[in-house]
C-alpha cells in the first residue's frame, strides 16, 4: 500500500511540473531570436490586457543597451514614452537603501551585524524582543518585524497617499513594544524593517535619508534623475499612475520610511544602475554593489535582492536577482541574469 502511495505521488509530482512547464511556456513570449520584437510583443500584449496605458523597458545585454517607450503617457495623453520617462519606483528601491549599507560598511568600517539598539542608543527605547536585530536582519527581511505595524496602519487615514500622515515618533513608539514581531529570523517581507534601515544610515552618517543615497550611490553612478524630493523641473517628465480602477493615483509621500521605497526614476538612470551591479570593474562602488549579491543566513535573499529559487532553476532562470515595486498608481520590477 505504502509503495502504491508513494508512485501516485510521484506521478501527482511529475504531472504537477509538466504543467507548470506547459503554463511557463504559453505565458511566455516566444524567442524570435530578436530581443527588440520579443520586447515588443511582450509590451503591447500588456498595455492591450488594459493593466497600464503605457511602460518603458531596459535592457542590457552583451554590452549593448535598450530602451523602449510602449502604449501613452496616460488614459487622455497620446505623448510617447521615452529613456527620459519618470515613474515612481516603489519597493524596487529598496534596493537603493540595501546598497548603500555594504557602500558604508566598506568606507567606514559600519558591522552589518550592529544591532538596531545599538546604532539608536539609550535615547530610544527597544523592546526585548528587538534587542538582536541587526542592519543585517533588516536587510534582508528577517527581523521579524510585520509589514507595516498596525500601530502606524491606524494613523493612516488618507487611502490614496497613506504613508503621509506618518511621523518619526510613529517608528520609535513601535520599537518600545513590538507588537505582533515574529521571532528574528523569520523572514517576513517588511517595509517597517526597511524604513528603519534607511532611518539608522542616516543617523549614522548625519545626513537625510536622501541626500545620503544621493551622496554614497546616486552620485558616482551619475543617475541624475533619481530623486525622492520633486522639483517643478520633473513635473513635465513625470507619468501619471493609475490605480486599479484606471483612476488617477498620486505619487506617495513619505518621510518616515523612505528607505523601504520613494524614489523617481527614469529608464536611462535605472540601465546605469544595472550596468554597475554587472561588472565589479564597472564603478568605484561596484565591488560593494556585488556583496549585496551574496547570499545572506544561507537564504535566497541578499541584501534587498530575491533570488532564484529551486523553481527558477527548473525552467533555467539560475543566478538571478530581482525586485518588484508597487504603489498606489505604478509599477516596477527589475532582474539581474548574471549567468547569461
Amino acid at each position: 500500500m505504502k509503495t502504491f502511495l508513494y508512485i501516485l505521488l510521484s506521478i501527482i509530482i511529475l504531472l504537477g511540473l509538466f504543467a507548470a512547464f506547459i503554463f511557463y511556456r504559453l505565458k511566455n513570449t516566444k524567442d524570435h531570436k530578436n530581443l527588440e520584437r520579443s520586447i515588443e510583443t511582450l509590451a503591447m500584449s500588456h498595455i492591450k490586457s488594459g493593466d497600464a496605458y503605457g511602460l518603458v523597458i531596459g535592457v542590457v545585454k552583451n554590452n549593448k543597451t535598450f530602451i523602449q517607450g510602449y502604449g501613452s503617457a496616460s488614459s487622455t495623453d497620446n505623448k510617447s514614452l521615452d529613456s527620459n520617462s519618470l515613474f515612481e519606483l516603489a519597493s524596487t528601491s529598496k534596493l537603493f537603501t540595501t546598497s548603500v549599507l555594504p557602500i558604508l560598511a566598506d568606507k567606514n568600517n559600519l558591522s552589518l551585524d550592529k544591532t538596531i539598539s545599538e546604532c539608536l542608543g539609550s535615547s530610544v527605547s527597544v523592546d526585548k524582543s528587538a534587542s538582536d536585530v541587526t542592519l543585517r536582519h533588516l536587510a534582508t527581511h528577517l527581523s521579524g518585524f510585520p509589514s507595516v505595524p498596525q500601530s502606524m496602519i491606524d494613523k493612516m487615514t488618507d487611502e490614496k497617499n497613506p504613508y503621509k500622515s506618518l511621523a518619526t515618533k510613529d517608528m520609535y513608539d513601535y520599537l518600545a513594544n513590538c507588537i505582533d514581531k515574529q521571532p528574528t529570523g523569520t523572514l517576513d517581507y517588511s517595509n517597517y524593517g526597511m524604513g528603519l534601515l534607511g532611518h539608522l544610515l542616516s543617523l549614522n552618517q548625519n545626513l537625510q535619508y536622501e541626500q545620503l543615497i544621493i551622496n554614497e550611490l546616486l552620485t558616482p553612478l551619475d543617475m541624475k534623475q533619481t530623486f525622492v524630493t520633486i522639483t517643478p523641473e520633473h513635473q513635465s517628465l513625470i507619468i501619471q499612475g493609475y490605480d486599479e480602477a484606471g483612476k488617477p493615483a498620486p505619487i506617495w509621500e513619505d518621510t518616515v520610511l523612505t528607505g523601504a521605497g520613494s524614489f523617481l526614476s527614469n529608464g536611462t538612470d535605472m540601465v546605469k544602475f544595472i550596468k554597475a551591479n554587472l561588472s565589479k570593474t564597472h564603478t568605484t562602488i561596484s565591488p560593494s554593489l556585488f556583496n549585496t549579491h551574496q547570499p545572506q543566513f544561507n537564504q535566497q535573499h541578499g541584501l534587498g535582492w530575491q533570488m532564484s529559487g529551486s523553481m527558477d532553476n527548473l525552467f533555467g532562470n539560475k543566478d538571478v536577482l530581482w525586485h518588484n515595486g508597487m504603489a498606489g498608481g505604478y509599477a516596477s520590477y527589475l532582474a539581474i541574469d548574471k549567468t547569461n
